[in-house]
């Protein structure tokens, strides 16, 4: 049996993760005849074609869909042996590869990567933030080590554990006439200018689960790209929003925004770890989710 060279399964992943032999070559400092010609063998070895070039935009074989999802797989496997060799030498750089949605980024991971560099000084930390749907998608690829979503996830290669509880809370300006409302339903949110994130987000999914997508399509609903945003706005008085309960401690306090529970609908959810399955933790990240716990 013929079998590839872990360098040309990462050289034909790149190709086919950027859809561009031109941008792949850039990316790995290589020239595009250099790239071409590997893949090229890669094909011979495998003994079938892996992308069809009679098209003019780049696109897989039925076997380069399959080698492209295996591949990723492969490598990742394959990092997370030579690291498990390095921690076993005791020359390993350990590294947090940490994922977070917005929410999470701005209102608790400030406290949690405070406490995380006391325990842990010596330990890299390399953060992303992006929506849910895409950090289940790096997590996938092997781009980071674990995720913080506040999205259900539900993907065969992925495990998700609950580590923190939270609710959707009405959020009205102080001077709205719904603000001493004890409770607000969902019939009043459809009737209003509603502020809400855009779609990807784990708020505009549990938003559009609870109004329905149909909702948030028209001409009353505005589309933010950040909570801070949509509080902001509350407050000037331009709309009411549905937001999690972690995001409006402070303005609530300082008596900027009034926070009215959500009646006639099930608003509780949890935040999430997500991590591959079939994945191993450093101990740097360990220990990231030991302290997460504990919050």
């Amino acid at each position: 049996m013929n079998i590839p060279d872990l360098h040309k399964i990462h050289l034909f992943v790149t190709v086919a993760r950027l859809g561009s032999f031109t941008r792949a070559a850039e990316q790995l400092h290589m020239t595009q005849p250099t790239v071409s010609q590997q893949i090229a063998v890669l094909e011979q070895v495998l003994g079938t074609p892996l992308i069809e070039r009679s098209t003019r935009s780049l696109r897989l074989t039925e076997a380069g869909k399959v080698l492209f999802d295996q591949g990723e797989k492969l490598l990742s496997l394959a990092d997370e042996t030579v690291n498990a060799v390095h921690v076993a030498a005791g020359i390993a750089v350990q590294t947090l590869k940490l994922g977070v949605g917005p929410t999470l980024a701005t209102y608790l991971l400030p406290d949690v990567l405070s406490r995380y560099r006391k325990v842990y000084p010596n330990h890299h930390i390399r953060l992303t933030i992006r929506n849910t749907t895409d950090l289940l998608d790096m997590l996938i690829r092997g781009d980071i080590d674990l995720g913080l979503v506040g999205s259900p996830v539900d993907h065969q290669d992925v495990i998700v554990e609950a580590f923190m509880p939270d609710r959707l809370v009405v959020i009205v300006a102080p001077g709205d006439e719904l603000a001493a409302q004890p409770a607000i339903g969902l019939d009043v949110l459809r009737d209003r200018i509603f502020l809400t994130r855009e779609p990807g987000s784990a708020l505009h999914t549990r938003v559009s689960r609870l109004l329905g997508a149909d909702s948030l399509r028209g001409d009353s609903v505005i589309i933010l790209g950040e909570t801070e945003a949509i509080k902001r706005s509350v407050e000037l008085g331009l709309g009411i929003a549905l937001v999690q309960g972690i995001a409006i401690a402070r303005e609530t306090a300082a008596g900027t925004l009034k926070a009215i529970p959500l009646e006639g609908a099930d608003d509780s959810y949890n935040y999430l770890i997500a991590q591959r399955k079939r994945g191993t933790l450093n101990k740097a990240t360990q220990g990231f989710v030991s302290i997460l716990k504990k919050t």
